[in-house]
């Protein structure tokens, strides 16, 4: 049944993300309309695995990579209808259920898995550090898609095309401010993961710091968030810089998923 409900979820995001770009870079209104429909097809699909999943192995399903790439997935496309339900911000569907539909992909292909293992149930800190840690990352990848469309809308401001593209682009100043909240609110919760962090590896493994590559690339992380965001508040930092810097530190956190089996 998880792979079922999986290819439901699958299929609506890559045909969601078809007409996503349509009603993006043609006048296509129904292209615009479909997408969302699709998108929120996907999103019940996906809960469904993500509780499917949780009946399997009878506990909350973030104790491996697996469960984890599918939970970031329903986190992105959760955050994603809520941002197109509040701003009506339609390009971000070319961003983000493409982030969506690759942590489904990976999560199919490690559960499906022959040599995938049931792990243990999670427990007291370590549900509640890998629970805050992933929707810190889900709220982060937000950052990083406004940021991408804040440098392609200042790019094409800048070379003075006139584009009808640009028409169908939030506001440098709403890619701004999205991008912005996403980074504080991410940045938040990224500090209780790390710090509980701490705490689930002095109850495991009897020390707080682990000489680990995910360890390493998550403390990188928040220091170039800290950056961003101390610079935008103490010295009005904001704009292009602002956007590659969020990037940067966006694909580092990426990378602590990687980091989780090394």
């Amino acid at each position: 049944m998880l792979t079922g409900y999986l290819s439901i979820a699958l299929v609506a995001y890559v045909v969601g993300i078809f007409l996503a770009g349509l009603g993006t870079f043609t006048r296509i209104e129904m292209t615009r309309t479909g997408a969302p429909i699709l998108f929120f097809v996907a999103w019940l699909a996906h809960l469904g695995a993500v509780v499917q999943r949780g009946r399997e192995t009878g506990r909350f399903p973030l104790s491996d990579l697996g469960e984890y790439l599918l939970f970031l997935g329903l986190a992105v496309i959760t955050l994603h209808l809520l941002l197109w339900i509040r701003w009506r911000v339609h390009v971000v569907g070319i961003v983000l259920p493409p982030a969506a539909a690759a942590a489904g992909f990976g999560a199919m292909a490690l559960l499906t898995s022959s040599a995938t293992q049931v792990g243990a149930r999670p427990r007291g800190w370590f549900l509640f550090h890998t629970t805050v840690s992933t929707l810190g990352m889900a709220t982060l990848v937000v950052a990083l898609a406004m940021s991408l469309i804040y440098l392609f809308q200042d790019r094409a401001l800048k070379s003075r095309r006139t584009l009808r593209l640009l028409e169908r682009l939030p506001s440098l100043d709403r890619c701004d401010h999205i991008g912005f909240q996403s980074l504080a609110t991410g940045f938040v919760l990224l500090s209780v993961g790390i710090v509980t962090g701490f705490v689930v590896n002095e109850a495991v493994h009897g020390q707080l710091w682990l000489l680990g590559v995910k360890q390493y690339l998550a403390l990188l992380a928040w220091v170039v968030f800290a950056g961003v965001l101390s610079a935008r508040v103490k010295l009005g930092f904001r704009g292009r810089k602002s956007a590659y810097l969020t990037i940067t530190g966006v694909l580092l956190g990426l990378l602590t998923v990687a980091g989780m089996t090394l």
